[in-house]
């Protein structure tokens, strides 16, 4: 079905594509599995990885003839099997699916994986010593989007818990380590980026493809002053044009003037949506272990500390909601009355990144039998407050603002009667 015919070849994205399209219904989906789709993907798989073993070699030979994956290949063959999951749930057949790739991702292909997790400034993994993936301090929006189909597999196959926990073993522990290093990275991101003592960016994510370069050309459809939307101006700029960073943001987040010299453009937006996309699959993925965890402990009858999953710090959690709560609050403010289809599904993004991370910040703090600090509880009750009067004036955000609420009124009791909300 799938076979990599030459170095050249630029048709195995587009029918990967295809194919994507085909596994989002129940009978597409079928059908794949049943022509042996997942034997195809992983020939297919094996041919590039083997070329570009190939082309390591002829590299170190002074040859320099790098071989190139046509296309997103791991990505799309990634999505395509996260759809086959998707639209065939829990029948038979999604079963043996989900029992047999489990296994042949995060055992036989686990370098790919944790190497698709790798934060920036976090060294690559070391189990597979015939071709470990280097550390990426420069990363592509393509890389950003392998993180999320990635991620996005990852969590459809641990919705089927008894099949993961079964067939995943030790690698379970070393995901969510590096699940919660990268949201750290992207938590902290800001001060580690606005480091005096660094000469050079932590991280880059320059244009490689013609419409990412075309798009450095158009203007901002965002435009945020906030976050990653402040931070990924500097990451995008050419390398050649990279100078040395003074202080971005400050430790909520918020834009100097020194973001005013790296202009924001349409492909510093994309990547700065690509990063929280990222973070919500993130934060997904570590509250169904979370989830499993407590189904597991209502099972036995006790909560089991020794082998609770790792959760992240409250301190990356508070980071991410504050980020989130900036910039959803500036683009109300900033729009109105009429909001972009980008700006309504970026302000339900975020909105919903608020939620899981307080979801998680509640489950460590029950887990832990810790109170919120007394001055996270204080800023963040301003914040929150200033949030919802932002977002009184648009009608589309009614709904998560009042699961937003529920949430809030559940980690923080009485603060929204306290303020008037």
């Amino acid at each position: 079905m799938l076979k990599l015919q030459d170095k050249t070849s630029s048709s195995i994205p587009i029918i990967l594509k295809f194919l994507l399209t085909l596994a989002r219904v129940k009978g597409g989906a079928e059908m794949l599995y049943a022509s042996g789709f997942l034997s195809s993907l992983r020939v297919l798989f094996t041919e590039c990885d083997e070329a570009s073993s190939r082309s390591h070699s002829e590299n170190v030979g002074g040859l320099h003839q790098k071989f190139e994956m046509p296309g997103d290949i791991w990505g799309l063959g990634l999505a395509v099997v996260t759809a086959m999951v998707q639209s065939l749930e829990d029948s038979s057949s999604c079963t043996a699916i989900v029992d047999s790739v489990i296994p042949y991702f995060f055992q036989e292909n686990a370098y790919l994986i944790f190497g698709s997790l790798n934060a920036p400034d976090l060294p690559s993994d070391q189990r597979d010593k015939k071709r470990p993936r280097p550390q990426r301090s420069w990363m592509s929006l393509a890389n950003l989007k392998e993180t999320e189909h990635t991620l996005m597999l990852m969590c459809e196959l641990a919705k089927h818990w008894n099949s993961w926990t079964k067939a995943i073993n030790e690698a379970d522990r070393q995901l969510r380590e590096r699940c919660i290093h990268l949201l750290a990275f992207i938590s902290r991101g800001t001060q580690r980026l606005g480091d005096l003592s660094n000469r050079s960016a932590t991280l880059l994510c320059q244009p490689t493809l013609k419409e990412e370069f075309d798009s450095c050309s158009k203007p901002s459809y965002i435009n945020s002053k906030n976050g990653w939307f402040a931070l990924s101006p500097q990451c995008c700029v050419s390398k050649l044009n990279t100078t040395p960073f003074s202080t971005a943001l400050t430790i909520y987040g918020q834009a100097t003037k020194a973001t005013d010299l790296f202009p924001k453009t349409c492909f510093s937006d994309t990547v700065a949506v690509q990063i929280y996309r990222v973070v919500c699959l993130l934060l997904k993925f570590l509250s169904l272990q979370a989830e499993g965890a407590v189904k597991r402990a209502e099972e036995v009858g006790f909560v089991d500390l020794a082998h609770f999953p790792e959760l992240p710090m409250p301190e990356i959690l508070h980071g991410l909601q504050d980020q989130a709560i900036a910039i959803v609050r500036e683009l109300c403010e900033a729009n109105k009355p009429r909001v972009s289809p980008q700006i309504q599904d970026l302000c339900y993004l975020l909105l919903q990144i608020i939620e899981m991370a307080l979801q998680l910040e509640l489950c460590v703090l029950q887990i832990c039998g810790i109170r919120p600090v007394l001055g996270r509880l204080d800023d963040f009750s301003k914040e929150i407050k200033t949030l919802f009067g932002a977002m009184e004036e648009h009608a589309f955000l009614k709904a998560s603002k009042n699961s937003l609420k529920q949430m809030v009124s559940i980690i923080y009791p009485g603060m929204l009667q306290s303020e008037g909300l």
